[in-house]
């Protein structure tokens, strides 16, 4: 998969940079020593410049207006420094139409000429360099660059040499030409190193880091990237630092340490959104999907995916928006669905055909493994194949790599073994170069060795700190400390012991009420009741119902046993063992009775899972004690619902009530005494473990006209969603 990381993907990125260096360095100090008539205009240009980057469309027609107040003046430096803030504004506000900025930046050079303005000139010519490489016109870039580098040197301006260095090191790397790029980035350190400010020697230092990344020189990279965060650092650079952090995290990318990866590269999302760092929130979302799609959690990946592609499209910027279906269409390939990765592919090939984006080539092998996926082998064969030919020439390591690998797949597939074979041999030549696991082992040692020097100095400092207090007063300190020490270890065993203790007793209360309670469902009364309405049914010639109520019987008592195991099981398994029960009472009755079970519309059974063995007690006292003296025909209701974060379990009848039923039988009273009591004994013991204050059992008995009516019971039940 191809991401902004293992291959720098753009000119932009150096850009962005640079422009944040050249904006704070436009001026050293503000211009206050010109004549009273243009120094108001000299300090309006001079802030709008540094705010050029961050709000263009306040600074746009302020600058109109230093350029007005100029030209009534006919005051030349004045205008020139106000194209030249339009220049950048315009750059910043809309960086892929570049026409604005060009024509700014354009018209304040030939005024810095025509007033052979050094500094300016130079200026102006950096300003120029970045817009055509952005363009896409790296040749014209280069010549501005070298420009600006000459003007620079003779004005005498370190800060803009070191810039201009830079950025033509950055052309040659971006050209390949690795050798010239260290050796421009190398002077660009050598001049920052003569100045008292580090934060110039920290963008080369890390430029340079970048350089020998893309030679896949990772150990000299690590090296580079640890030394330009010292520098940030020191200076409190917090774009510095969220640069490095991200470095750093791609070089665990590469050891395949994903968890430091994903560690540093969210130290950098969070610099970056403070910030708001549009393009490095962006590059950084896609860095942290690369890394979830390396877990291989897809969806993760996905989502950070989709969420780079969102501010791809706010800063209107075409390749990264085509960057961004391409990483779309090669996670959409790992979770093996083609038809939308090859969607995705074709959109990311069409806006970078069309801006002719020299990323291209990395599509091509997305769209070849695509297309090998579906069985498409001659159309992998040529999208492979085209890939491969243009890494070649554009000296692409890790393109040529890829290709060569399914290359030789789909010509061992088709039977030709000599392709195949030149192929795998160039895959593991091209590996082997470019694989310098050793090296990459030691950015563990850079990181500690880095904690340990900060640590170190601390504990220099706290040293000096402590050296003036008396011998003894430190003594008496470690000893406080040590007893303290003692007495937290003391304290958090016996916590756990105890929390340990208690934890064991609940589960065991529990097991011993869930074993009452099943003891009390699987009563014999009952068994011997049901078998006796089977043994009538077979003797008075009706095997078929009576096999169909043996089948239920056995399935309710499996039920019922296997319900027993679990602490909570799916509501629709509840349901499905009530019903099986009330449907053998029924034989029980002169007179049937009817029954109606009820689920709120926000209920799903299949997801929603309670304690199990609740409902059938409350049925049972209902049917026992209130149903079965009842003259009349019974109609029991039960209701589950959702109330307050529990479930709310309603069982109602319309028997002759609670009073009635403990005159008629006192062997039910007692019967019914034990199911209640077992079931208060559960859910006060599920309101203490799972600290929830509103589990409740409630009996209420129900009145029509004075007379009793039957009874309702009110449960306040516990759930767990059985899906995330």
């Amino acid at each position: 998969m191809k991401t902004d990381h293992p291959v720098i993907s753009g000119i932009f990125i150096t850009t962005l940079i640079c422009l944040n260096i050249i904006s704070r360095d436009f001026y050293p100090n503000p211009p206050f020593r010109e004549i009273p008539d243009t120094s108001l205009i000299n300090k309006r240009n001079y802030y709008l410049l540094l705010s050029s980057r961050k709000n263009p469309d306040m600074v746009i027609p302020l600058a109109h207006q230093s350029l007005k107040e100029s030209e009534d003046i006919n005051y030349t430096r004045g205008r020139a420094d106000a194209f030249l803030v339009l220049g950048s504004a315009w750059f910043a506000k809309s960086f892929n139409n570049t026409d604005s900025s060009e024509y700014y930046s354009m018209q304040a050079y030939e005024l810095y000429q025509e007033l052979d303005y050094t500094l300016g000139k130079a200026r102006a010519c950096y300003y120029l360099s970045y817009i055509f490489s952005v363009k896409g016109d790296i040749q014209e870039a280069e010549r501005y660059a070298s420009l600006g580098l000459k003007f620079f040197e003779e004005a005498g301006d370190n800060r803009g040499v070191i810039n201009s260095y830079n950025s033509l090191a950055y052309f040659a790397q971006h050209n390949k030409d690795f050798k010239k790029a260290v050796a421009l980035i190398q002077q660009a350190i050598d001049v920052a190193r003569s100045t008292a400010d580090t934060i110039p020697l920290a963008d080369a230092t890390n430029s340079l880091g970048n350089i020998y990344r893309d030679m896949t020189l990772f150990s000299r990279a690590i090296d580079s990237y640890f030394e330009a965060l010292r520098l940030w650092e020191a200076k409190g650079d917090s774009a510095g630092i969220a640069i490095a952090y991200g470095s750093i995290g791609l070089m665990y990318y590469h050891q395949e340490d994903w968890n430091k990866a994903l560690e540093f590269c969210n130290k950098k999302l969070i610099i970056s959104q403070i910030r708001n760092d549009l393009w490095e929130v962006s590059k950084t979302y896609n860095t942290i999907a690369t890394t979830y799609n390396a877990k291989a959690e897809y969806d993760s990946a996905l989502i950070y995916f989709r969420e780079g592609l969102k501010l791809d499209y706010k800063m209107n910027y075409p390749s990264r928006i085509a960057s961004g279906y391409n990483n779309i269409a090669s996670t959409f390939l790992l979770l093996s669905q083609t038809d939308s990765a090859e969607f995705y592919i074709k959109k990311a090939m069409e806006i970078a055909s069309g801006i002719k984006d020299p990323e291209l080539v990395y599509y091509y092998v997305t769209l070849g493994n695509i297309q090998k996926s579906q069985g498409r082998q001659r159309s992998s064969l040529e999208s492979l194949t085209k890939a491969y030919n243009m890494g070649k020439a554009q000296k692409l390591p890790f393109v040529v790599q890829d290709a060569t690998l399914v290359l030789s797949e789909l010509y061992s597939l088709i039977d030709r073994e000599d392709l195949a074979y030149k192929y795998l041999k160039e895959h593991h030549q091209i590996k082997d170069s470019i694989s310098n696991a050793a090296y990459l082992k030691q950015v563990t040692r850079l990181e500690l060795q880095y904690d340990y020097d900060k640590k170190q100095k601390a504990a220099e400092y706290e040293h000096m700190k402590e050296s003036i207090r008396h011998d003894n007063q430190i003594r008496q300190q470690r000893l406080i400390m040590s007893g303290l020490g003692i007495l937290i270890v003391l304290v958090t065993l016996i916590s756990f012991l105890i929390l340990r203790h208690n934890k064991l007793r609940s589960r065991l209360a529990q097991i011993d009420l869930e074993q009452r309670l099943l003891r009390a469902q699987m009563n014999p009364h009952f068994i011997f009741n049901s078998l006796c309405a089977v043994q009538d049914l077979i003797l008075a010639g009706k095997p078929q119902k009576a096999n169909t109520f043996l089948t239920k019987i056995a399935k309710l008592m499996r039920n019922i046993l296997e319900n027993s195991r679990e602490e909570f099981i799916p509501l629709e398994k509840e349901i499905e063992t009530v019903r099986l029960y009330l449907d053998l009472q029924q034989l029980r009755f002169e007179k049937e009775f009817e029954y109606n079970i009820r689920l709120d519309e926000g209920l799903d059974p299949e997801n929603i899972s309670i304690p199990p063995m609740l409902t059938q007690p409350c049925v049972e006292n209902s049917i026992e004690h209130g149903l079965l003296p009842l003259k009349e025909k019974g109609d029991l209701k039960i209701s589950y619902s959702l109330s307050d974060g529990l479930i709310k379990l309603e069982v109602s009848d319309n028997g002759i009530g609670r009073k009635e039923a403990e005159i008629r039988s006192a062997e039910n009273k007692n019967r019914k005494s034990v199911s209640t009591q077992v079931t208060r004994e559960r859910l006060e013991n599920f309101r203490k473990t799972m600290r929830q204050k509103n589990i409740s059992y409630e009996i209420t008995d129900l009145y029509e006209h004075d007379r009793a009516a039957g009874t309702k019971v009110v449960m306040m039940l516990p759930y767990k969603k059985i899906y995330a």
